[in-house]
Order: structure tokens, then sequence, then C-alpha cells
């Protein structure tokens, strides 16, 4: 039995930083020099004689990310109890004690109760020293605190008979207060069974090839509670009005109070298992094979849409259910050879795919079904929905005047309405009007030409259902598929070398921001050297990218839609470590009062292959995020925004005296 309190305080005092730096939004200034004009050449490099006038980014002062400044302070406090107690009894019955049992039962306890404190006061006015009697702007102040706990009992009995038939059954009865007091307390029981078939008297005659072999099989339920303490509850969001009253007093405001589900309670996770454990040579090789499926029951999702004149979303309930299907395979090696090289090697792979049994959208019918919903009922989850890539439009897609350098307008009728566009050369041509706005938004040479799939000869997503996607179709899917690691090594007298490895087969994404969307907006500052070297222009026609265009700070738009070509694969392999060592021999060492010395170099995450064409994206993190905001969440979700995977050399001696 063993029980721990913990008590955690945190304090935070902070205040804004003033600096200067560019526009967020802006438009170049004419660079003056004491109200003269400057020039520039080609490269940007001032001249005195010709060149083209120069300009600049505008720069102004700012507070932190935010339009003033402030002090603030922050206290947070928790409290948090956890008691654990079991007891086993072993027995052994038979006449050569084959029948071998073992009993445990046990309980664990956890509460947790905090509270929050924050205060805040604007018009900091001395930077240098921030203390709240030194502002003297607006106080604003927040607090909340609030508390849970959760209460299991278990239990489990193993049986094992002359080690060759083993059995453990365990049950679980758990309660939380996340959930209404009707529905707070679950049981979960699971099971397992196992045969080791070379402890078998007849199968002795094959141990000297295959020194280990188990059958084994299990099914589990687990209860899955990580959800917000107050989801059956009606919880009022709380603000303060920008609006004075007759006192010259904001009021306070409270929204709309969420709908709940009074029935909602544990998220159920079931899991069953078949696999096997071979051994060979010896033990000297290893296998081992396991195939799952686990099935996410009762998952809490939000129910079917609503009337937006309802005011509120939809109820939050147990919903939702997730089917996960897959593999591994794990394979391992040792030996040593007569003349003293040892080496060993580990490799694994693993593979899975998810099915949305239900998803909030199961009342609806299979045709209505949105294709954008990775939660949709029917679906393998991950899937992504979006225009199959023919190539790039080139001149002759186009026919021109007789002057050769205008492209002829042609008028079509688009789904009931006339539509003015550039007319193509083809005999049967496709438009792409869709995704066209008037005389600007154009397509024209160097944008991207897609497949009519649904031969209509029209480029369009339909109503993006299941029953009319148009020319929509899976093109990727985003969940990691071959998931696999592998570890060489190898020694010889006293030098050792050791390489491990890992990545993933097969993945796609749609990627966002300015690292992974070319054109995503024009005044994102510096683009990869791969969007900048490799779009269409009329004197590089074979570029991967279309012809520069700005998307306005959006992942899609015109000819950069959600497509198969600009898909990035996020399959990798990446070289985590490398380690080379050398052992000195122990009469040399035993001489200085050493037990043992090693000499050791490490090289961490020095190589990595990936499909990315160049593009400074980490194929690891996808996500990103910022580090100079409160919440870290500016950059939350442009791919390859965060910090970089860092590459380390370390060198040194390991010494035992």
């Amino acid at each position: 039995m063993d029980y721990t309190y913990d008590h955690s305080a945190l304090e935070t005092n902070e205040s804004t930083v003033q600096y200067r730096a560019a526009q967020v939004w802006y438009n170049p200034i004419e660079w003056l020099d004491n109200g003269y004009t400057v020039y520039v050449d080609e490269n940007g490099n001032r001249t005195d004689t010709g060149g083209i006038p120069a300009y600049r980014f505008p720069v102004e002062d700012y507070y932190s990310n935010i339009s003033a400044n402030y002090v603030r302070q922050d206290t947070r406090a928790a409290d948090n109890n956890t008691i654990n107690a079991y007891t086993t009894y072993n027995l052994r019955l038979g006449v050569e004690k084959e029948h071998a049992f073992k009993f445990m039962a046990g309980m664990n306890q956890v509460t947790s109760k905090w509270s929050s404190h924050q205060t805040e006061r604007s018009g900091l006015i001395d930077q240098t020293n921030p203390q709240f009697h030194l502002a003297g702007g607006v106080y604003n102040g927040d607090g909340n605190r609030n508390w849970e706990g959760q209460l299991g009992f278990f239990g489990r009995v193993n049986y094992a008979y002359a080690d060759r038939y083993l059995l453990e059954a365990n049950v679980r009865r758990d309660g939380s207060s996340k959930f209404p007091k009707h529905l707070r307390w679950r049981t979960f029981p699971s099971f397992s069974a196992g045969w080791v078939f070379t402890n078998e008297p007849l199968a002795q005659s094959i141990t000297k090839v295959v020194s280990f072999g188990k059958f084994r099989a299990s099914w589990g339920s687990i209860g899955d509670q990580s959800v917000p303490n107050t989801l059956y509850r009606a919880v009022m969001a709380n603000a303060t009005s920008t609006w004075l009253d007759g006192s010259n007093k904001r009021m306070p405001l409270f929204g709309t109070p969420a709908l709940i589900d009074r029935n909602i309670t544990w998220q159920r996770i079931e899991t069953l298992d078949l696999g096997v454990d071979l051994r060979f040579l010896d033990n000297k090789l290893g296998v081992t094979f396991d195939w799952f499926k686990r099935d996410t029951k009762d998952m809490i999702v939000p129910g079917n849409e609503l009337p937006v004149t309802l005011g509120t979303s939809s109820p939050k309930g147990n919903f939702g259910h997730l089917q996960t299907k897959g593999w591994e395979v794990s394979l391992d090696f040792n030996h040593r050879f007569a003349n003293g090289v040892g080496v060993n090697a580990t490799f694994s792979l693993s593979d899975a795919i998810t099915t949305v049994i239900q998803g909030a959208d199961y009342h609806k019918p299979w045709e209505v079904r949105s294709v954008y919903d990775e939660f949709s009922t029917g679906r393998r989850y991950g899937d992504i929905y979006g225009l199959v890539t023919d190539r790039l439009f080139q001149k002759e897609d186009f026919e021109y005047d007789a002057t050769g350098k205008n492209i002829v307008r042609t008028n079509v009728i688009y789904k009931g309405t006339l539509r003015s566009t550039n007319k193509q050369t083809a005999r049967y041509p496709v438009y792409q009007v869709q995704y066209e706005d008037g005389d600007k938004l154009v397509f024209a040479p160097g944008d991207v030409k897609f497949k009519d799939l649904d031969g209509d000869g029209y480029i369009n997503a339909g109503s993006a259902t299941n029953g009319d996607h148009g020319d929509l179709a899976v093109i990727g899917n985003s969940t990691p598929r071959y998931e696999y690691s592998f570890r060489i090594g190898a020694d010889y007298k006293g030098f050792d070398i050791s390489i491990f490895c890992q990545g993933i087969g097969k993945r796609k994404i749609w990627g966002s921001g300015q690292l992974a969307i070319p054109g995503f907006n024009a005044k994102e500052g510096a683009i990869p050297k791969a969007f900048a070297t490799d779009y269409w222009r009329e004197d590089r026609t074979d570029a991967f990218y279309p012809r520069a265009w700005d998307l306005g700070n959006n992942n899609t738009g015109f000819s950069m839609q959600r497509q198969s070509k600009y898909l990035l694969n996020m399959a990798y392999l990446r070289v985590k470590n490398i380690n080379l060592g050398y052992s000195f021999q122990q009469n040399l060492i035993n001489k200085v009062g050493l037990t043992k010395a090693r000499l050791y170099l490490s090289l961490e995450n020095f190589i990595t292959f990936d499909n990315l064409r160049g593009l400074p994206v980490d194929p690891e993190a996808i996500s990103g995020y910022s580090m100079f905001t409160s919440g870290h969440t500016y950059n939350l979700g442009r791919t390859g925004t965060g910090t970089p995977v860092f590459k380390s050399l370390s060198f040194g001696a390991q010494l035992t005296f």
C-alpha cells in the first residue's frame, strides 16, 4: 500500500516587452536618404547611376503580440491525493506442483482539487520595473476552482499448468466524478490465454530448431474518462461587456447554456489480440507476430447537427465508434562468430487501418454524408478527398488572337449561369470555372489542370457528399502506415558500433501555412527555396509548382485546390542514432585502478531521408506552434513551423572505478 500527497503552487509575473519590427500588414514605402530617392540595381545593391527606385518595409513599435502594455500576475495551486493498495497470494497444487495459481486484488483512488487566479492592469508606465503601482490602466481579473476524483477496484487470477497452458482473468470496477451519479460506475473485464507448445513432450524433437514457441490470445476492455469534468453540466460562458452602464461600470455577460446529454458516460476501448512468439537456433533468432482489433466504443462526439435557430451547438454524447485493425511483426538476432565478432539486430514493422463504424452523422442517409467529415460513418479514418491533378496548363492549351498575345475569351453555361473564361484548344475542353472569379481569377498558362473524373466537362466538387462528390476522389490518407524501426550493432575486440533508424512507409497530408502551401501569403516574408526556384514561368514551363499567386493567408484557393500532386508525402527514414565506442582491455585498465573504461562518439538525428522536395518541414512534427505567445497557438496547425529537430554530436569517456 502507498499513499502520495502532492501539492503544487505556481506563480507567474509577466509584462509586455516593447520592440520594433516590420508591420504585420504593410505596403512597401519609398526608401529615402535625407529626402532623396535611393536607387538600386537588379540585385538590390545601391547605385549612384541608373537603377530603379528602392522600397523598404515599414516598421513600428509592438507590445508582445497585443496592442497595449500591461503587467499581470497569475497564481495556481493544486492538491492531489493518490492511494494504491493491492495484495497477492500464490498457490501450487498437484503431485508435482504442476498447477500454479496467483491471485491479486487491489484498489486505487485519485482526487484532485485546484484553484487559480489572474490579475492584470494595463498602462504600464515603466517597462523596466513592471509593478501594479506603476500601471495606470484598467484592472482585469479572473479566477476558477474545480475538483475531480476517481476510484477503482481490480482483481486478477492467473493459472498455469506445467508451464504449458496459461490463463488469466482480470476485472476492474471504476468510478469517475466526471459523469452523472447514475452512470459514473462501469465494469471492465479482460481475459487472456497462452499455450507454450515447445514445452509439450511431443515437441522435444523440434526444440533444436524451434527453441521456444507460444501461441496467445487476449481480449480486454478498459475505460477512458479523459474528458472535461463539466461535460454533463450546463455551463454558461462568462465575459464582461465593453459597454458601460449608468454608473460607468461594465456589465457582466453570460452566454447560452450548453446543451447536455444526461446519459453521457465512460468511453470503452475493447481490444482483441492474437499472437505468436517463436525463437529459433538456440534462441539466437526471435520472431513475434500480433494481429489486433481495437474498438473504441461509446466515443464522446457531438451529436446530429441542429438548426442554427436553436442558438447553440448540439450536445456531446456517447455516439461514436471507431474500429482499428492492424498487425505488428518484430525480429531480433544475436550471434557471436568463432573469430570473436558479435552481431545483433532488431527490426519491427506495424500497420493499422481505422474505420469509423459510427459517427455523429449516423442518422443521415449514406448519400448525403459529407466527404469532408473525417468522422463520417462508414468511412476509413484519415482519408483525404480532393481533385486529381492532371498537369500544368501551357500556352498551347489556349487559343490566342491574331496578335498572339491575348487569349481569346469564350462563354460557357455552368449550372445555368453564363460564365466567361479563357478558350481552350482541346477538342473536348474541360473548364474549371467553379474556381474562377470574373476577370481576375481565370485559368491561364501555368495554372493547374485537373482531371474530369465524372466526365461532365467541368471540374467541381458536386455537393461534396458520398452520393454527389463530382470530381473529388480519395487522393491520400493522413494516418501513418507501415511504421518501422531497426537497430544494427556489432562489436569486435573492444570496438563497438550501433545504428538505430525509424520511419514511416506511407502517409500523406494536405499541408498548412507558408512552408507547405505555395503562395500561402505574399506578406509572410521568406518562402522555401523549393517554391522560389521551381514555380512556372514562361522560361520554366517544366516547373513543379504553378505560377505564382497570392492565396491571401489560405491553404486552398484558385488552382491550389486540395489535390493529389501537392499533397505532402510524409514518409521518411531517419537515422536517429549512430554510436561508436572502444572499451579498453581489462588487463590494461586494472593497472590504474579502473574496472571499466570506454570512449564513445554519438550522433543524433544526423541523417533524414524524405520525399518533401527540399521543403524545410520535419516529417515527424507536422503541426507547428509559436514560442513567442503565451498559448503557443499562433502557428498551431501550420506545417513545419515548430522548433526544428536538432542534430547533436557528443563524445566522451565512461570510467568505472
